[in-house]
């Protein structure tokens, strides 16, 4: 079955006419766009919509007049404004423009565009939203092979036209390198082109089934030895505890993964469900079935992962979005699960799996009510985790440091502006240095370092800071030049300031690493999360103390290691190890890859 439900072999000389002018118009509508002037919420917003309503269509049409056609491609586009316009109205009211709210909205359009279009082709041929399955399965492999067809033929073209240009070039006539570099040409051409892979993938019946059923027939052979290693890997945790998979730090993504793989292999091998029997021996079937009832194993321990990192962190962007695709991975879990467990107990009386299919077609309703939700205020995730970051520096004003107050203003959209406002008013929040901090983070002009008056006569009490930061028993305090240096750096150096905050601990460690017979001095900041940073010092030829760089101890997310490294650090168990190779250089230059200053290193715990 083609995504053309044509009885003749190729599309009508209107349809490919059709295709061909859309792509062209897309084409100049983009490049018109590029020159409009306008800002880059805007283009983006004008892209998508160019883009994804005239490719929805462009995949289902066998007529161009059909209404419902044009109204499918008007749905679309209600979608796209409907998921940008909330991102664009909270960028409108952000302190700052994130970048990665643009990959969020690519991610779920382009997987609300694939889902609900096979729902919408069949709906189309069919004449009703009610369909059998095996039309959505054959459609939604039929699309993704159709789009990578015609990105290839687009790149096959492209790749001709600079061979052209190239060849050209070799003899000194650079006018179709610059033909085929002008803005105008790429567009244009590349719509044109675009319309023509479009037309030329969708004609293709007999290619594309080929390629289909390849694949189906590696999910295949993936099945078995998949099917082995999910139930040995959970026979194994009986064993060997989940601990492990905590200590990680990315248990959730590896089991969410594996879950992905697992689901199309299965679905390699179900294809539409008209098989009376398992594609497979008897002993492979309870093998695979044994792995389907153990796939909600591993969707439940997905999920323990990332809430341990909420309970520890609290929400943010990346954890609801993560927290929004294990829950919908544990739904398929349980319904594939359930779908083996059915299909056991019902022997060989009943097609194998037989559940597998309502379970897809339920499921991927509710992916396209999620990703709606996701890029709507109903699950928006800067005000999801807005409010869970204010609720814990509410319950614990004491970790209301800077850094994390500045955060919560920059990093959650109009959503954390509101949150620091909520602080001030409550009452953990009316004195001290509890709200010193709140008041320079609601003044704060950058998200990376919080600038106003109250904070620069805050930071720079250097009595104050000299009596916080600590220094290991046996190490030699600074000599006050360094002290004066030190301050001198705070003006305009970030990693300077943090240390002179009355929230900070920080820690100042001494010793001779160099071997010039003069003191150095490395500045480590404890409270940090993530990497454990430290500031290297050292006296230049001319006897002024001069910064080094950073010294960086990695391997410290957990809350253990977290703990052990910043002990060492405040207990000054630091050593140093020399290069075996010294820096290379020519007369010119230094070659890159010399590191300095010596990497860093902390002493075994006893």
């Amino acid at each position: 079955m083609s995504t053309l439900t044509l009885p003749q072999d190729r599309p009508l000389t209107e349809v490919r006419n059709g295709l061909l002018c859309m792509g062209l118009l897309q084409g100049l509508l983009a490049l018109a766009l590029v020159h409009s002037g306008l800002e880059r919420d805007w283009q983006t917003l004008g892209l998508l919509l160019i883009l994804q309503p005239p490719l929805f269509m462009a995949m289902t049409v066998t007529r161009w007049r059909d209404a419902r056609l044009w109204a499918g491609g008007a749905v679309m586009a209600a979608v796209v404004g409907l998921m940008a316009g909330g991102m664009l109205w909270g960028l409108r009211h952000s302190p700052w423009e994130d970048n990665q709210l643009f990959v969020y909205l690519g991610v779920a359009l382009s997987l609300w565009w694939f889902v609900a279009l096979p729902w919408f082709q069949a709906f189309m041929a069919h004449g009703r939203w009610r369909v059998p399955y095996a039309a959505l399965f054959v459609l939604a492999w039929n699309n993704a092979l159709v789009l990578a067809l015609a990105a290839l033929c687009l790149q096959l073209v492209w790749g001709v036209l600079w061979l052209w240009a190239g060849l050209f070039a070799l003899v000194k006539v650079e006018f179709f390198v610059t033909l085929f570099s002008a803005q105008w040409f790429v567009f244009t051409v590349t719509g044109l082109l675009g319309g023509l892979g479009l037309w030329l993938a969708r004609t293709q019946q007999r290619p594309i089934q080929v390629m289909r059923q390849t694949l189906l027939a590696l999910g295949r052979l993936l099945l078995p030895l998949l099917a082995w290693v999910l139930v040995f890997f959970v026979l194994a945790l009986v064993f060997t505890g989940v601990q492990g998979l905590w200590a990680t730090r990315f248990a959730a993504a590896l089991l969410m993964g594996v879950l992905i793989l697992q689901i199309w292999v299965v679905n390699a091998v179900y294809q539409d469900g008209a098989a009376a029997q398992a594609p497979c021996p008897r002993v492979l079937r309870w093998l695979v079935d044994a792995s389907l009832l153990a796939m909600p194993v591993l969707a439940t321990l997905a999920c323990v992962a990332i809430g341990l990192r909420v309970q520890q962190y609290g929400w943010t962007l990346e954890r609801v979005w993560a927290a929004a695709a294990a829950g919908v991975l544990w739904l398929y879990a349980l319904g594939y699960a359930c779908a083996a467990a059915h299909s056991m107990r019902q022997g060989t009386a009943r097609p194998w799996l037989q559940w597998l299919a309502p379970v897809n077609q339920a499921l991927s309703l509710l992916v396209l009510a999620l990703l709606l939700a996701l890029q709507t205020p109903v699950l928006d995730g800067q005000r999801i985790s807005a409010a869970s970051q204010r609720e814990r520096l509410r319950a614990d004003p004491t970790e209301a440091t800077l850094e994390r107050l500045v955060d919560l203003k920059w990093r959650h959209g109009p959503y954390g502006i509101d949150a620091l406002e909520a602080l001030a008013q409550d009452p953990g929040f009316q004195a001290g240095d509890a709200r010193q901090r709140l008041d320079v983070a609601r003044a704060s002009t950058t998200r990376y370092v919080a600038s106003s008056e109250t904070e620069q006569s805050a930071s720079f009490d250097l009595g104050a800071a000299q009596e916080r930061i600590s220094t290991p028993a046996g190490m030699t305090r600074p000599q006050p030049d360094w002290w004066d240096w030190w301050q001198q750096q705070a003006k305009d150096e970030y990693w300077a300031r943090q240390c002179l905050l009355p929230s900070a601990d920080c820690v100042l460690l001494s010793g001779d690493w160099d071997q010039d017979q003069q003191t150095d001095h490395l500045l480590c900041k404890l409270e940090d999360r993530g990497d454990r940073r430290c500031r290297l010092s050292a006296r230049n030829a001319d006897g002024q103390w001069q910064d080094q760089g950073t010294v960086v101890w990695t391997d410290t997310h957990t809350a253990k290691e977290n703990r052990l490294t910043r002990d060492l650090l405040r207990e000054g168990r630091i050593t140093t190890e020399r290069s075996r190779w010294p820096d290379w250089q020519l007369p010119h230059q230094n070659a890159q890859g010399n590191a300095q200053p010596f990497t860093g290193r902390l002493q075994s715990p006893d």
